[in-house]
């Protein structure tokens, strides 16, 4: 077996590179305890990943790579940042072709790119809100921020109180 072999049962793509970064005029935020949700309408092609990436002083991916990706997708994304540090932890894109979400490790710099089967599951934004209402310490914590996951289950009255104006903002499509 080769060394670039890909377990079926791994979670995920991990990445080197982080995610192209959130545009903050097309945001809506709610703070929530240790977390600030940001809601955004999202639209991705080959193009803009390039650009936000640039913008930001990020480090480019291979550019054969990036042709073969063929981006061209849209929709929903619900950001999941640390209020003391304004670090993404979690990011739920819920695109209408490849709905996904990353796992955003700032301490190992790995973006693990996790595929939603939309298939199987046909509402990646109940999908979503249903993860950040069940499993959001959890999450945190495999993305590298135990801390803040302790502070989430702390202060979890606070958090679950942003949770249903995140559902609104995500299912109104709202700006």
């Amino acid at each position: 077996m080769s060394d670039d072999h890909v377990h079926p049962y791994r979670l995920g793509i991990p990445f080197d590179v982080m995610p192209v970064p959130v545009v903050p005029e097309h945001c809506v935020s709610i703070d929530a305890g240790p977390v600030r949700f940001a809601v955004e309408s999202r639209v991705l092609t080959n193009e803009i990943m390039m650009q936000g990436l640039a913008d930001a002083g990020m480090e480019m991916p291979d550019p054969e790579y990036v042709a073969r990706l063929n981006l061209d997708d849209s929709g929903m994304s619900l950001h999941v940042f640390g209020i003391d540090d304004g670090l993404e932890y979690l990011r739920f894109d819920c695109f209408e072709s490849e709905p996904h979400y990353h796992y955003v490790d700032h301490g190992r710099g790995v973006n693990t790119v996790v595929r939603i089967d939309n298939v199987a599951e046909a509402d990646p934004v109940g999908w979503a809100l249903a993860r950040i209402s069940e499993r959001l310490p959890e999450m945190l914590a495999h993305a590298g921020a135990p801390a803040l996951a302790a502070d989430v289950r702390a202060r979890w009255v606070e958090v679950e109180a942003g949770i249903a104006p995140v559902g609104e903002l995500l299912r109104g499509n709202r700006r």
